[in-house]
């Protein structure tokens, strides 16, 4: 864990740096004399940031070694790409066959990849949540999704 807070600790300070020197000043233009400037609130989110990263670094690199592996298992890495996966189906799915399509595909791809394997939740699920969704926008909301 100690070396994913030096890395990630790092990652962010870096971050932030570019932020402040770089995208702050050349997205957000400088306000009239005798005003404020819109910069300030964003540098000053930025500043922090970048200190707390840091404190960060510093904190894990006093710390001794703990001379653990990552913290994360094997298992967790394999779900996060299997919703990964549903995810980017989803996505292609949305660009070529429309929102319910895609909609259908994130509700039953998750169930799936997460293990559920009961009949009646695979079909009930999806079109309970699909329903819902078509409900609040058109009958309650009266507009389209899209």
């Amino acid at each position: 864990m100690r070396r994913a807070n030096i890395y990630s600790g790092g990652f962010l300070a870096l971050l932030g740096l570019a932020m402040i020197l770089f995208v702050i000043p050349a997205q957000i233009e400088e306000g009239p004399a005798g005003m404020m400037s819109p910069r300030l609130v964003p540098q000053m989110i930025m500043g922090l940031m970048t200190a707390l990263s840091v404190m960060l670094v510093v904190r894990n690199l006093m710390l001794p070694d703990d001379g653990e592996g990552s913290p994360v298992s094997r298992s967790e890495y394999i779900a996060l790409l299997k919703i990964g996966s549903v995810f980017a189906l989803a996505l292609v799915l949305f660009y070529f066959a429309g929102p319910l399509w895609a909609g259908l595909a994130i509700v039953l791809g998750s169930l799936l990849a997460l293990g559920e394997r009961r009949p009646l939740v695979l079909v009930l699920m999806p079109i309970a949540l699909l329903a819902g969704v078509w409900v609040l926008f058109y009958r309650v909301l009266g507009t389209a999704i899209l």
